[in-house]
């Protein structure tokens, strides 16, 4: 039986498995925000229109220069992307023919983009799922041979974080075994950013971030991420990457984006409430579930040999969720949802008790 390597599609979900799609649908397998993208965007939409007949700008400005005074970096060490994914498969490249470790469970792309290029993967598992804690001698132990150390934090599909400090003690390590890090911080900033490495930048050349702009602001169809690590870094992938990669409404709603911090606080508070609750139902059936700092989680059911049926029978009435069949370390054992609003919440909470038969 073939699982999709992503979730979200989910038309496509019940198209592939031949399972009646029902009337009313809940997509819990994607983590984009669960209340869209900020107002602003569709109050100013016929002015941002205007953006489609005209080339946009070659290097991403003036997002690229908001940005890099957001975040307190140079310009110049930061890159503007169509999609952190695509900024993936361009710093994957680099590895032809080298060895890169990954820890998994992780992000599905780091393996699919890296072996695309003809990379050696090294691949560990964390010792604990709930907290998600890296293995940090053996990752040393591999660091000697690696070229890069991928890490994804918050964890996808955990959403647990890694303190800063055990990223720190690695990129010592990298800088005395001649191995980067890549840190990719797609979920950051549904934290108050304090482990977020950005600030190390200046301090670590063997350091990139990677950040994605679709998950917090809800505007996964427009494709925004960037990426920020040493200058000369920056300008070996500008150098590979298509001219206009970047389109013009990207950058435009990209820095509408960036001046609504309200509505990234709101979201945070908003999805947080939520969680708390889901969180509580999930613990009332003795689920296990992640220590998640994101806008989603894991849960395992008591017997987790019922994961695979209890995901076809929510299929089946509605509630998609995101399989762990692809996530090495977690085997099917696990499921991951989405926050999203209460009526989906709700729908879910439902399923689940219809499930236990309360």
């Amino acid at each position: 039986m073939q699982y999709p390597p992503h979730g979200a599609n989910f038309q496509s979900l019940y198209e592939r498995f031949q399972i009646p799609m029902p009337e009313m649908v809940y997509d819990l397998s994607e983590n984009v925000n669960a209340f869209g993208f900020p107002p602003m965007i569709k109050e100013q939409w016929f002015q941002l229109l205007n953006k489609i007949s005209v080339y946009p700008h070659p290097e991403a400005e003036p997002l690229r220069s908001l940005l890099a005074k957001k975040l307190n970096v140079q310009r110049e060490t930061l890159l503007l992307g169509n999609g952190a994914a695509e900024l993936l498969t361009f710093f994957a490249g680099r590895f032809s023919n080298r060895k890169v470790i990954i820890v998994h469970p992780t992000f599905s792309e780091y393996k699919m983009t890296l072996e695309a290029q003809g990379a050696e993967l090294i691949e560990l598992v964390v010792q604990e799922i709930e907290t998600y804690r890296l293995p940090i001698v053996q990752i040393k132990e591999h660091m000697e041979e690696a070229a890069c150390l991928y890490l994804c934090n918050p964890n996808n599909p955990t959403g647990s974080l890694i303190p800063k400090e055990s990223i720190e003690e690695l990129l010592i390590c990298g800088e005395e075994t001649g191995c980067e890090i890549l840190v990719d911080e797609a979920f950051m900033d549904w934290t108050e950013e304090s482990e977020s490495v950005i600030p190390l930048i200046g301090r670590y050349p063997n350091l990139t971030v990677l950040r994605s702009m679709t998950k917090m602001y809800g505007i996964a169809g427009i494709r925004l991420g960037y990426l920020v690590g040493r200058k000369e870094l920056v300008e070996e992938l500008e150098s590979r990457l298509p001219h206009w990669h970047v389109n013009a409404l990207a950058i435009e709603i990209g820095k509408m984006c960036l001046e609504d911090e309200n509505f990234r606080r709101e979201s945070i508070a908003k999805h947080a409430s939520i969680k708390r609750n889901l969180e509580h139902f999930l613990r009332k059936h003795q689920c296990k579930t992640t220590n998640s700092v994101t806008n989603f989680l894991c849960f395992q059911l008591t017997d987790p040999e019922e994961t695979r049926d209890f995901y076809f029978y929510c299929l089946r009435n509605g509630i998609v969720l995101r399989h762990t069949e692809n996530f090495i370390g977690m085997d099917g054992k696990w499921l991951r949802i989405g926050v999203k609003r209460e009526e989906a919440m709700k729908k879910f909470q439902q399923v689940m008790d219809e499930w236990y038969g309360k």
